[in-house]
């Protein structure tokens, strides 16, 4: 089959992980070996231990809504056009692009584009049990919610930002909003060669990978292998191990002491991204962790709002995403 590049879009806790890792696998069991770009907003390699700070720069000083690439500079088309750069098959995953897509897509020209949605009240849960947001993610990562907020309401993305805005009060309600407006952009800025999954109905993945791959017998997505948390150690796949290098640590000084905020500056450093092959050798599959304790959050209007809308208009765009024309490469 020809060469493939996937691309995945998702708000944070959306199941992206476990997308970008089936399709990862199948191509690179079929292929002998894939190429992963995990988050490149964030990170240089999909295991997480090495933060892209070219990344981060240019995540935090772009829009995050924005229709074209003309809207981002040069050097940060630079950046994501090098993301279809390795040889073979790539798959892309971005969790803050979702209001980018279509500045996104044109720079990248992938061959199949996913957005995966998840229910609101099951993405808070998740939320509640890591120590960051969806805006600020932790580290030494900034971002600005009053900018945020100016940003959102100057595109008119939401006819009724002032009843949504009075009513956000805490962490909970921001990374609620957060959610909405990206989910919204998401469906708003979609073209018709875009697919939607619904995190409900994960298992639409693999009819794209039917699609993609033809009838032989393919595993399932819910298989234990396929569990999100993989995607950063070697098994179902592997690859090499990557470590800081001396530009790595120079970028992390110009960052944390805010010279990349005032000048813009970092060092190029490797390409985003992991070469990936199947594991053959490593078969055993650790026992899943307890089971968390259960954690309910409370209905709001506003959550309701946010939930009830984008169900709406997510079911409908289901109804019209092209999964039929999906045929094997």
């Amino acid at each position: 089959m020809k060469d493939m590049h996937i691309l995945l879009f998702g708000v944070g806790r959306s199941g992206t992980k476990a997308v970008q890792l089936y399709l990862s696998y199948l191509l690179a069991k079929q292929n002998g070996s894939a190429w992963i770009n995990y988050e490149p907003y964030f990170w240089l390699n999909r295991k997480t231990s090495i933060i892209n700070y070219e990344g981060l720069y240019h995540h935090a000083s772009s829009p995050n809504l924005a229709t074209s690439p003309d809207q981002f500079s040069k050097r940060h088309r630079n950046f994501l056009s090098d993301l279809s750069s390795p040889e073979g098959h790539i798959v892309t995953k971005f969790i803050r692009g979702n209001g980018r897509i279509r500045a996104i897509v044109p720079l990248l020209k992938p061959d199949l584009t996913i957005v995966i949605v998840r229910d609101l009240y099951q993405v808070l849960t998740s939320v509640l049990r890591t120590n960051w947001d969806f805006l600020s993610v932790g580290f030494e990562y900034r971002m600005n919610w009053d900018n945020f907020l100016r940003e959102v309401r100057k595109s008119g993305l939401i006819e009724n930002f002032d009843w949504c805005d009075e009513r956000i009060t805490d962490r909970l309600d921001r990374n609620a909003f957060y959610w909405y407006v990206m989910n919204l952009a998401a469906i708003e800025y979609a073209t018709e060669d875009i697919i939607f999954i619904d995190y409900a109905d994960i298992s639409r993945t693999e009819k794209i990978a039917g699609g993609i791959f033809g009838s032989d017998p393919l595993p399932k997505i819910s298989d234990a292998m396929f569990n999100g948390d993989y995607i950063h150690g070697d098994y179902p796949l592997i690859s090499d191990q990557q470590r800081y290098s001396a530009k790595e640590l120079v970028n992390s000084f110009l960052y944390k002491s805010q010279l990349t905020d005032k000048y813009g500056f970092c060092l190029r450093t490797r390409r985003a991204g992991d070469h990936v092959k199947v594991n053959d050798e490593f078969t055993i599959i650790e026992p899943p962790e307890p089971k968390p304790t259960k954690i309910a959050i409370e209905k709001k209007d506003l959550y309701e709002f946010f939930n009830q809308d984008i169900t709406k208009r997510l079911n409908t765009i289901i109804s019209l995403s092209p999964i039929d024309r999906i045929t094997k490469a």
